[in-house]
């Protein structure tokens, strides 16, 4: 029986470590899946907030070119908003297309100008 089990031992340890090699695999596979998941994820919650903080830096902006350059004409206010928007989103190492800073500043101006009119 004791030779058997010898002439059998170095088949056993192959099928043992095949099989722990198939369950890493499966194990890592998972966990690489998992990473993909949670790095999508991650992204899409950033670009939630980094949104919303486009849409904050740009009312800002809107509201600084409104106070500081009021002698300004509309079209250069613009330009200061968007500056200072582009600037700031810069600073926090968000990158933006223009056009979506320009829609922001824009949405902002509207805002404003629905607030000025359902105050009167």
């Amino acid at each position: 029986m004791q030779s058997f089990i010898d002439q059998a031992q170095p088949y056993i340890t192959a099928a043992v470590v095949a099989i722990v090699g198939v369950l890493a695999t499966v194990i890592l596979r998972t966990i690489s899946l998992l990473q993909i998941k949670a790095d999508a994820w991650f992204d899409a919650k950033l670009s939630v907030s980094q949104r919303e903080l486009l849409h904050k830096i740009s009312t800002e902006g809107f509201a600084y070119a409104q106070t500081v350059y009021k002698d300004l004409g509309g079209a250069d206010k613009l330009q200061q908003a968007l500056a200072y928007a582009s600037d700031q989103l810069e600073v926090r190492g968000i990158k933006v297309a223009p056009e979506e800073i320009r829609a922001a500043v824009e949405k902002a101006y509207l805002t404003y100008k629905a607030t000025a009119l359902t105050k009167q």
